[in-house]
C-alpha cells in the first residue's frame, strides 16, 4: 500500500475530509503506538511501512527508550493533544481509522504481535479496527 493509499484508507474509515488533520492524526497514532511497543516490535512494524510513513513513524523516536504504559484513555488523550484535535471522540475515530489502515498494511503475524503488546482496552480498539 502506498502512503497516499494509506491516508485515503484513513479518510474512508473516519470520514475526516481534511487531509492535514488525517496526516497529523496518523502521526499522533503512530507515535503513541510506537512508544507503547517495545523498541524491537516497533522496528518490526515500521519495516513494513512505505518510506514516507516510516519517516512519520520514526520522527521523535529516542534510542534506548522503554515502552510507555498507556491505557486506552491515555492513548486517546495523547493522540488528541499531539494531533491538535478538539475532542477525545475525534482521537478515538482517528485511532480506529489509523489502526484499520495499519492492519491492512502489516502482515497478519506482525498485526498479532502488536496486539499481544497492547493492554486489554487497547486490544479491543485494535480488534474493532
Amino acid at each position: 500500500m502506498s502512503t497516499l493509499t494509506f491516508y485515503r484508507r484513513v479518510i474512508d474509515e473516519t470520514g475526516e475530509t481534511n487531509r492535514e488533520t488525517v496526516k497529523r492524526g496518523t502521526a499522533a497514532v503512530f507515535h503513541a503506538l510506537r512508544d507503547r511497543l517495545t523498541p524491537e516490535e516497533a522496528e518490526q512494524a515500521v519495516a513494513q511501512l512505505p518510506r514516507d510513513l516510516k519517516l512519520v513513524w520514526e520522527k521523535g523516536d529516542v534510542p534506548g527508550r522503554k515502552p510507555v504504559k498507556l491505557d486506552r484513555k491515555e492513548f486517546y488523550e495523547r493522540v488528541k493533544r499531539e494531533a491538535g484535535l478538539a475532542s477525545v471522540r475525534e482521537a478515538r475515530f482517528l485511532t480506529i481509522g489509523v489502526f484499520t489502515a495499519l492492519k491492512a498494511q502489516l502482515s497478519p503475524g506482525e498485526a498479532d504481535d502488536i496486539w499481544a503488546q497492547l493492554p486489554r482496552d487497547l486490544k479491543e480498539t485494535w480488534e474493532a479496527a
